[in-house]
């Protein structure tokens, strides 16, 4: 028998025990309203604080804070109302999800029978309840006694997402038992059998049978039980599924329910009830490649960091989780990473029913002292046990690690790789290794763990862009044949198990204040809002849904470009991102397609079928040299099928180039007629090799799109190449009625003064401008206030309907032919004016950043440039928009409508 404890509790905070308030659980401090100001900054890697000095700007703010013990008491007397003859019984009190907790029963310590951060805490209370008995539970989340700095900074406690909440959440029941019980069935598929593991606890010496049935099973199971004395017994057994038994698979929910019962020599009833599983095998194969059910899938993952801004905490029932996870899945993602903290039992529910697979960590994340920390090796494995066992009949749940980004010394690594060991003793149906991007993959993999996952092997990267702007999306130019062979390479020479990218991308995107609006829970938004109100100071408030929208666009672009580079490695399985929703601390790093309230973002860029486009499990490749050419260049390309579905993919692939301008077809072809494209594999099914004399129609510019298709289905892929008329870019030469300078100097000052036209385009340098930014093509990684090496810049603003583009295809954000030109320096402004190409900047500076600006000074016109075009000539882009700048100055449509003084363009160019 069950009885529900939930309700009306008194609660006394530490220190002030004199206080008595009132709070409802299950619930957190947070939602009673009862807590401090919140002005505490976790600082050194969890390991310390400070006082905030005034709002928080770098995460949002918790209406209501508290760290300590905080006393929770009732009397049960109308809870335990007709419950009063189990009295005599064996009494448990399990309570779902809390931080560290305690139980005192009419003052009486218990002790906890099991329980942690990421599994239910059950408490043994035969004996010891009367009618009238007071509880008390006792929550700590200052986590005595425990890894404070190792948990803190974790994603399970951090004021970073999910807010560091003192309470009780879930399930918080009282149940009784007979003197024997099961305590727990796990059942562990294994290709077609399974083996069955029971643990049952008696207070006493027990003879009987344990008797079990499912519609999977091709039979009854029985296992006989002569238990002697008191304790915890584990019994298995093993059984065989039916010959035609479903799969759980990459979104196939299949489930099966088992019933069972405990049954005493007499076939008296002691216990019974129903188990849910799935029977799935996960593992990898001989080439060290991720398998489910001996298929090689592409694992395309997404980190959840728990950010819950209503509640603060994660949501505890499955209807809510089946909306987290059907939003995840919209996107193309098949993999929830949990960083740094496990999630409740309702998530791994709704990934079941879903068929999504999970990888929860423990509540980890120290990068010095791993396993050192005081209390940190017991702690952490009570907690691994813990999560293995509780989670076991979960198909969902594939991987695990023992935290995020750990670093230690020879000790602590040592106790790694013994966690590790001791994991996949308990369990071999899942894979472990010892954490995801540990020593920031500095030193290397481990052997004994079942996969690599990491932002890079040694010196080189296994992601396109990390913290400083390094890695080749910045740094190379760019083109669609990148990959990470080179890399895996030298990991296969020693590693033969599955490889996959780490928070693979976190390209920021500025803030969407549409969310502000959402925030009706425990959570402040005081960062977003000291944005909003800098972007109306400066006055571009107006036009913030522009920026917005461009960021975003950027922003997946750079996505799309890492997911594919991994798709034209064959020896990774995939990759995890960071992420598709926007992160609400760290200095706030809103990344995301979607907001912290995993809501798609009210713009373009973010609908769900545009990012999944690029992110399914079977996309074709089109291995593009370069995507800028002129029309005397043909495009010469391999293309490959990324087939990672569930068939073998034979037929016809057809590719088509169609003008963007009317969307006219200009060249339809087949390039395999015969393909078999096996699953699990990258295939080369041909090349495509397309002249474009004629494709050009004419133009001086073209953008033109190669569509790559398999005939009658939905797998396609599309690629933008820039086409420039050679005959055009043969002659660039300014006007004669223009005045180019590298410098604003005298002459250029008399030029204006006598009514000319004036077009500054210094050197891309600091030398040259002074008061400017180094940019580079992508958005900001992560943040600038994270990392703050980083110069802030966030792409280009682009006035697509400005004369000057007239034979420029350009959209209003950076696309590949902009990547010379947005990978040099920007003009910092003594204040906002209209920008022809606005360079946005972080929401951290907001600095008046442009690129190229035009304006009437003194009697004359200016044209300004910081992108140092005479240096780029040997790019065809840059060649043609000089040339279009060039044509522009010299035509009646140079009217700048704006006006600057001399002192402007000087406070740029001139060193204080």
């Amino acid at each position: 028998m069950k009885v529900d404890i939930s309700g009306e509790y008194k609660v006394c905070l530490d220190g002030e025990c004199g206080k008595e308030l009132v709070a409802q659980l299950p619930g957190s401090l947070d939602e009673n309203k009862i807590g401090l100001v919140d002005d505490i900054l976790i600082t050194d890697q969890g390991k310390g604080q400070k006082k905030a000095k005034g709002p928080i700007a770098t995460r949002l703010t918790r209406k209501f804070s508290y760290y300590g013990k905080a006393y929770y008491k009732r009397d049960l007397s109308e809870a335990l109302s007709g419950f009063e003859d189990e009295l005599n019984k064996r009494l448990f009190i399990k309570v779902e999800r809390s931080r560290s907790l305690f139980l005192k029963v009419d003052d009486r310590e218990v002790k906890a029978l099991r329980g942690s951060l990421s599994t239910p805490y059950l408490f043994e209370v035969t004996g010891l309840l009367k009618k009238d008995s007071t509880i008390e539970f006792i929550c700590d989340n200052d986590y005595e006694n425990m890894p404070r700095a190792g948990i803190i900074y974790s994603s399970t406690a951090t004021d970073e997402t999910q807010t560091n909440w003192n309470g009780l959440l879930g399930e918080m029941s009282l149940f009784s038992k007979e003197s024997a019980y099961a305590q727990k069935l796990n059942i562990y598929p294994k290709g077609n059998t399974a083996e069955i593991e029971v643990v049952v606890n008696t207070d006493k010496a027990f003879k009987g049978s344990f008797v079990l049935n499912s519609e999977a099973f091709a039979g009854k199971a029985h296992m006989e039980l002569d238990l002697e004395g008191a304790g915890a017994f584990t019994v298995k057994t093993t059984v065989a599924f039916k010959e035609d038994v479903r799969r759980w698979d990459e979104y196939e929910g299949n489930l099966y329910s088992c019933k069972w019962s405990l049954l005493d020599s007499k076939g008296a009833e002691f216990d019974e009830g129903t188990e849910t599983f799935g029977v799935r095998d996960f593992g990898y194969d001989d080439e060290g490649r991720l398998t489910i059910n001996g298929r090689r899938f592409f694992l395309r993952g997404e980190a959840n960091c728990a950010e819950f801004p209503e509640a603060g905490h994660a949501p505890m029932d499955v209807d809510s989780w089946l909306k987290v996870m059907e939003k995840y899945k919209s996107y193309g993602i098949n993999c929830v990473r949990f960083h740094s903290h496990c999630p409740v039992e309702a998530a791994f529910v709704a990934a079941d029913k879903l068929g999504i697979m999970v990888q929860p960590e423990l509540s980890h994340w120290n990068p010095n002292d791993a396993f050192i920390e005081e209390h940190s090796r017991d702690y952490y494995e009570k907690e691994l046990r813990e999560i293995i066992k509780e989670y076991a009949n979960h198909p969902s749940f594939v991987m695990l690690t023992l935290g995020n980004e750990l670093g230690s010394d020879i000790a602590g690594t040592r106790a790694m790789i013994e966690l590790v060991k001791m994991a996949k003793d308990l369990d071999d149906t899942r894979l472990f290794a010892w954490g995801s991007n540990v020593f920031y993959g500095e030193k290397g993999f481990n052997k004994d763990s079942d996969f690599y996952t990491s932002m890079g092997f040694y010196k080189d990267m296994l992601r396109a862009t990390s913290p400083g702007m390094i890695g080749f999306l910045n740094n190379e130019y760019p083109s669609a044949d990148h990959d990470f062979s080179k890399v895996t390479a030298d990991i296969r020479k020693d590693y033969n198990k599955p490889i996959f990218g780490f928070e693979v991308g976190q390209y920021e995107v500025l803030p969407d204040f549409h969310e502000l609006a959402d925030f009706k829970g425990v959570t402040d938004p005081v960062n977003l809002k000291l944005v909003k109100e800098h972007a109306e100071k400066v006055g571009i408030l107006d036009d913030w849904d522009k920026y917005v929208e461009a960021t975003g666009e950027l922003s997946r672009l750079c996505y799309r470009e890492e997911v594919e580079s991994v798709l034209r490695t064959p020896a990774m399985s995939g990759l995890s991102l960071l992420g598709i929703q926007d992160f609400p601390g760290q200095g706030t790093a809103l990344v995301g397609m979607m907001n912290s309230h995993l809501e798609p973002k009210k713009y373009d860029f973010a609908k769900a079928e545009k990012f999944r486009a690029f992110f399914r499990e079977t996309l074709p490749l089109v291995l593009l040299p370069k995507y800028t050419y002129t029309d005397d260049e043909r495009v010469e390309a391999a293309v490959k099928i990324a087939n990672y579905g569930k068939v073998p993919l034979a037929g016809t692939f057809k590719v088509k180039l169609v003008d963007t301008a009317d969307q006219k077809v200009i060249l339809e072809d087949t390039i395999c007629e015969d393909s078999n494209c096996k699953v699990g594999e990258l295939t080369e099914i041909g090349t495509i090799d397309i002249s474009l004399a004629e494709a050009i129609g004419g133009k001086k510019a073209v953008k033109l799109e190669i569509i790559v298709s398999f005939e009658n289905t939905d797998i396609e892929n599309t690629y933008p190449i820039w086409v420039y008329q050679k005959e055009f870019l043969r002659d660039v030469q300014v006007p004669d009625s223009v005045y180019e300078t590298r410098t604003f100097d005298e002459k250029a000052i008399e030029v204006l003064k006598n009514g000319g036209i004036v077009y500054l385009s210094p050197d891309s340098t600091v030398d040259a401008i002074p008061s400017s930014i180094k940019c580079q093509f992508s958005p900001d990684f992560w943040c600038a206030d994270m990392f703050k090496e980083q110069e802030g810049s966030m792409g280009q603003l682009i006035d697509k309907k400005h004369p000057v583009f007239k034979d420029f295809p350009t959209d209003s954000y950076s696309q590949w032919q902009w990547w010379p030109m947005a990978s040099q320096r920007a003009f910092i402004m003594p204040q906002y004016i209209t920008s022809i190409i606005t360079e946005m900047d972080s929401y951290m500076y907001l600095r008046p950043m442009s690129m190229l600006f035009e304006a009437k000074c003194l009697k004359g016109k200016v044209l300004a440039s910081s992108m140092g075009l005479h240096n780029l000539l040997a790019h065809p882009e840059a060649r043609a928009l000089l040339l279009n700048i060039y044509r522009y100055l010299s035509s009646d449509e140079f009217e700048p409508e704006q006006e600057i003084d001399i002192s402007f363009i000087q406070k740029i160019m001139l060193k204080n």
